[in-house]
Parts: structure tokens; C-alpha cells; sequence
């Protein structure tokens, strides 16, 4: 790991190091995340509102029959759903023009998102070899998480790790340099970060290449399969189900330590 480093005397009695202290856990995903969104557009406001809602009525009742039966614990965790939600219709128009400017007819444009969260993988693949077969579908990305609970359960050991890891970098530079008496005078706290595997956006998170290639044969094969399916409306692709394993999240954390120490010079003098 990298450590960002600076020293400084402050006078002949005192050596100052400060390091960054870095750790890092890695844990299979618990939730596999899927986006699905149906979208028509056209030049009939009615015929586009109702393709959308008619087709976001069947995704919901193919999510009703993975929810829980009751409220039961025993039906919760049995159900391979954790959560799922999605927005409401949106809908908006504008005139194109052609490439003289004329107006062309007006278009309309409807859509809804579904985020949908499963915590078993096996039934996600099901569920998006389904939804791939309908029209006005799109499986936009998916993405790999860890549950609130287990995050937190990480977090004094992410402290933990990061704080040891500064001192081992600053008992290093003081080894070498002679200096004794290392003792921590500040501490700033850096970012808390999870590596949230979620291929088709950037935001800092970590991720392997194996990842991103599995991801993205994943989802064009589930963009071919819905072309397929889309072509030929009556065709059987059941042993076609894609498979998801879930991916490694990272969980990681950083902080800054200020050490004095007393320097060679001093002990000698």
C-alpha cells in the first residue's frame, strides 16, 4: 500500500513524521442489484403511456411472485427478494426538426425505472433472462453490495487496520532515521469508502478486471438474448438462463496520524 508521507523537524528536540495508514477487507457481494427500464416513445401520448404501463404492470407481478408470502420471518427469508421499488411514469414531448428545420411531428417519450434488489443470485438470472424477452425493456446495469449490517460490522476493524498501518509506516522511517519515542499527536480521519461493483459508472470504486469482464459478457448476452427473443417472440430459450456469481466488494479506509518522535541529535546531545 502507498503511504502519503511528509517530515519536518519542529526544533533539535523534536522529529515529526506523518503518514497515511490504509486497510482494506474484501467480502463476497450479499445483494446483486439490477435496473430495468421500460421506455416507448412514439408519436400517439396514449399508445407510449400505455406500452410503458402495461409492460411495468407485468414486470410487478413477475416481482410479486418472488416476494414474501406473509410477514413472516421464515417467508421473508425465504423469498429471494430483499427490496424492490421503482419510480413513477414519466413523461415528456418535443418537436424534432428535420435537417432543414421543418417541424416533424410531435413525439412523446414515457418511462419507468425498477431498482431491484436480490439477495439470491440464481433467481436474479432468472429474473433477467424474463424481463430480456419483453419489448420496451432495457437491463440498464447491475451492481454487487454489501448489507448496512455487515458494512458496520467492518468498521472497528477498518479503524483498526488503517491506525496499525500508520504506525508500522512510522516506526519504519523512525528505525531508519534513528528516531525514538514515537508517539501520535493528531489524527484525521480520511474517507470510509465500498467498493460497490457497478461497471457502467466510475466513482472510485474498486474493481478487478475478471469483474468487469464477467459483467460485461453478462449483459450482452442478456442484450442479445432479449434481441433474439424480441425477433422470435415464440422461441423457448429456458436453458438459456444466465448465472451471476457474486462479485468481491471491498471495503476500505484511510487516516492520516501525526507522530513526534525524539530525533538522534537530541539523545546524543
Amino acid at each position: 500500500m502507498e503511504a502519503t508521507k511528509s517530515t519536518r523537524p519542529l526544533d533539535p528536540a523534536t522529529f515529526e513524521v506523518t503518514v497515511t495508514g490504509k486497510a482494506e477487507i474484501p467480502h463476497p457481494a450479499e445483494r446483486g442489484l439490477i435496473n430495468v427500464t421500460v421506455a416507448s416513445a412514439g408519436q400517439n401520448k396514449a399508445a407510449v403511456s400505455d406500452e410503458v404501463v402495461t409492460t411495468a404492470k407485468h414486470i410487478e407481478a413477475l416481482l410479486s411472485e418472488l416476494c414474501p408470502k406473509d410477514d413472516s420471518p421464515e417467508a421473508k427469508a425465504a423469498s429471494p427478494l430483499a427490496h424492490w421499488d421503482k419510480t413513477s411514469l414519466s413523461a415528456t414531448s418535443y418537436v424534432p426538426r428535420d435537417k432543414d428545420g421543418n417541424e416533424k411531428p410531435r413525439q412523446y417519450d414515457a418511462s419507468v425505472t425498477f431498482d431491484i434488489r436480490f439477495k439470491e443470485f440464481k433467481a436474479l438470472g432468472r429474473f433477467g433472462t424474463k424481463v430480456s424477452s419483453l419489448n420496451h425493456v432495457e437491463v440498464q446495469n447491475i451492481s454487487w453490495i454489501l448489507t448496512a449490517e455487515t458494512e458496520k460490522s467492518f468498521q472497528s476493524k477498518l479503524r483498526r487496520d488503517a491506525a496499525k498501518d500508520a504506525m508500522d509506516k512510522a516506526r519504519d522511517y523512525c528505525e531508519v532515521l534513528q528516531c525514538t519515542n514515537l508517539r501520535p499527536i493528531e489524527l484525521e480521519e480520511g474517507r470510509s469508502h465500498t467498493g460497490v461493483y457497478r461497471p457502467n459508472y466510475s466513482y472510485g470504486m474498486s474493481q478487478d478486471v475478471g469483474s468487469r469482464r464477467m459483467h460485461q459478457s453478462a449483459q450482452a448476452s442478456m442484450q442479445s438474448m432479449q434481441r433474439a427473443r424480441q425477433s422470435h417472440p415464440g422461441s423457448d430459450s429456458r436453458s438459456e438462463d444466465l448465472e451471476f456469481r457474486p462479485q468481491e466488494v471491498r471495503l476500505s479506509m484511510d487516516v492520516t496520524i501525526k507522530f513526534h518522535a525524539d530525533p538522534a541529535t537530541a539523545r546524543s546531545a
